[in-house]
């Protein structure tokens, strides 16, 4: 008992400088923590109803524009910060940084089939007969159709775990060169762990698809692309209130005559 009191205290202590170091204040770090797990368990409990469950988390309905928003959300973060790091001379996170934004163009046009539900354009013959769903879109092809599932849970892997070695490594982990650019926030493991654990789940107890699951993922993947839009947001802010402490400090420097 004194053992898992003593794990408590620590992780309790851990999460709160942690989130000071994020700038972010107590109760935002701890609602967003909670807010992926209120909305699974949320969702989870409109499963006996039918009607209302399919309305959620079908196809052009609140969980997937909900999922397209953070995305967007990403890019947007994702491109502003591969552009400031490439012009505050960080020029290999930038490429990381940019590899990372097209990805997320990628998996953001996917979720909407490239616009073709909104502005309903015929599925080209070559492609309609590949795919799954008969869509204009990529991740329901076969060979594609694995690969997306396998980088989400690479993704969402690295999203849960990363922030947690990190508490681990404690002060030996603080001298790592742009360490807030690689790693998320503990308040956003929840919104990671959760995406994770569906794709083992997935994987490894429930391979073959029911309908029930397979729709649940949505929710999943809905919480995986929420910490992505988080993650990068905060690391805006940074630059954002860094940015007149760096001019500052210019403008104080006298200029060699």
């Amino acid at each position: 008992m004194e053992t898992v009191q003593r794990w408590s205290t620590r992780a309790a202590d851990a999460f709160r400088r942690d989130s000071q170091a994020w700038g972010i204040p107590r109760r935002q770090a701890k609602l967003l923590a909670l807010l992926p797990l209120i909305l699974a368990v949320a969702v989870a409990a409109t499963v006996p109803f039918k009607e209302f469950y399919l309305w959620l988390v079908d196809e052009d309905h609140p969980i997937e524009w909900l999922q397209f928003a953070c995305l967007v959300a990403a890019i947007v973060f994702l491109g502003f910060l591969a552009f400031r790091l490439y012009r505050r001379g960080q020029k290999g996170m930038a490429v990381l940084y940019a590899v990372i934004t097209v990805g997320v163009v990628f998996l953001a046009g996917e979720e909407i089939s490239w616009g073709q539900r909104i502005f309903g354009w015929q599925t080209p013959a070559s492609l309609e007969a590949i795919n799954r769903q008969d869509e204009t879109n990529l991740h329901n092809i076969r060979g594609v159709q694995e690969f997306v599932p396998a980088a989400m849970l690479v993704a969402s892997l690295y999203g849960a775990c990363a922030p947690l070695v990190a508490a681990w490594l404690g002060e030996r982990w603080k001298s790592v060169a742009s360490k807030r650019l690689l790693v998320p926030p503990l308040c956003l493991v929840p919104a990671f762990l959760l995406a994770a654990a569906y794709r083992l789940f997935r994987l490894l107890i429930w391979p073959e698809p029911t309908f029930v699951i397979s729709e649940y993922g949505e929710v999943l993947e809905l919480t995986l692309y929420f910490g992505l839009a988080a993650f990068s947001w905060f690391n805006v802010r940074h630059l954002l209130e860094a940015q007149p402490t760096v001019r500052a400090v210019r403008h104080r420097v006298p200029r060699t005559p």
